[in-house]
């Protein structure tokens, strides 16, 4: 079934139909290359050196629209996963796995699972929305977009996704009822709810924002997981530039009370084709020192060693730590020609210090096709309090064809 749509030209229903289709898809295949420790070594025989690893992750996404009168629309997206490679055997990709995925529902399978390739299907995207000028309702696995950041996001208790991820545009989606009605005028108030069969784990949280030509602000309080927070957000013009803040405050389960904050100003600026502009500072209270992994007791097999991360809070796994309170980040874009496009972006811990590079070049080749070639470069003092000091550096590859 996912081959047949995949295949299937995108194609919409008769106008004087009141219900509306449509089709499309997409495949991607991203390379990557890095040094990881390796699960065996580090559960097993207690080593923390780092082996050279390469991961080829392939992934067939079918996807379907429909919108039905005026006020009723939904979508559905599944995916096929397909990874191969040795970065299978790394410490991180067998821990990700031991955890499990963060979502409700039970859509998501694993279908072949061997030394060598890795097989798997599930939803990326199932919900209905009932929209009017006044009210929506939007049930099922959704995106639910919080907060203002451009890199970080703390106000986002949802879909939060750290800026060095390599595939920035793919948010897990939570299995949620989101409920949003016009309070008065510009004045909008939102109960989401993102139950989980654990309890301690559900998030749900409520939000009132003023939405206005040149300003949008809100604030919000919330349970995330056994976490309390509130917080607010804002987005204003300042000219042709844009600022975003957004203000998080958290009493966390283990008994911290945390501040998260966030200030950001963007701009594209008129230099040939448009240069983009970014500057964005996070502070951070909520900080964790990862265990040293040579620290770890030895386990019998790597099966019984990943036991350990059977315990972990999925809520926590989510939330934005870091290493240290401080960081800036600096991103530059610019359109090279109208077919291809370089992408800067440091990150400044400011505490190590340590620096991370991250530059990308995409290339729109034509016919829906897409080619993005980067790599993430770390400098700073391993072994010590920093937050990139002690990352591998990491070259990528990846291929779009989109239908």
């Amino acid at each position: 079934m996912l081959g047949v749509l995949l295949l299937a030209a995108p194609q919409a229903a008769r106008a004087a139909d009141p219900l509306v289709w449509e089709l499309g898809g997409e495949l991607r295949s991203l390379y990557t290359f890095t040094r990881t420790p390796d699960a065996e070594r580090v559960l097993v025989e207690g080593s923390a050196r780092s082996v050279d690893t390469w991961l080829l992750l392939t992934r067939p996404r079918a996807r379907m629209q429909l919108a039905y009168g005026d006020h009723v629309e939904g979508e559905l997206v599944y995916d096929l996963e397909l990874r191969t490679g040795s970065g299978l055997d790394s410490l991180a990709f067998r821990a990700g796995d031991a955890i499990g995925t963060r979502t409700w529902l039970d859509a998501d399978r694993v279908i072949s699972q061997h030394a060598d390739l890795d097989v798997r299907h599930g939803l990326y995207r199932g919900w209905l929305r009932y929209a009017s000028e006044n009210v929506e309702l939007t049930l099922g696995r959704q995106r639910i977009p919080l907060g203002r950041g451009r890199l970080w996001n703390p106000a986002d208790l949802f879909n939060s996704i750290p800026p060095l991820a390599l595939q920035g545009d793919q948010r897990i989606g939570k299995d949620a009822l989101l409920a949003r009605a016009r309070l008065a005028g510009e004045l909008w108030g939102s109960l989401i709810w993102a139950p989980e069969d654990d309890p301690d784990e559900q998030r749900s949280a409520v939000r009132l924002e003023l939405e206005r030509p040149e300003l949008d602000i809100a604030g919000f309080a919330g349970h995330f997981g056994r976490d309390e927070v509130v917080g607010l957000d804002l987005a204003r013009n300042l000219g042709d530039a844009a600022l975003r803040l957004e203000l998080t405050w958290s009493h966390l389960a283990r008994g911290d009370r945390v501040v998260q904050a966030v200030a950001s100003v963007d701009r594209t600026l008129a230099l040939g084709s448009g240069l983009y502009v970014l500057v964005e500072h996070f502070y951070n209270e909520n900080t964790l020192r990862p265990l040293p992994l040579d620290a770890l007791p030895p386990a019998p097999s790597v099966e019984e060693g990943l036991r350990a991360f059977d315990g972990f809070d999925r809520g926590e796994l989510d939330r934005l730590a870091t290493q240290v309170r401080n960081q800036t980040g600096l991103a530059l874009g610019y359109s090279l020609t109208p077919l291809l496009r370089a992408d800067l972006l440091w990150l400044l811990d400011w505490h190590g210090p340590s620096l991370a590079t991250f530059p990308v070049l995409s290339c729109d080749v034509g016919s829906g096709f897409e080619i993005r070639i980067g790599a993430q470069l770390f400098l700073g003092p391993e072994r010590r309090r920093s937050e990139y000091g002690d990352v591998p550096n990491l070259l990528f590859f990846e291929l779009g064809a989109y239908f």
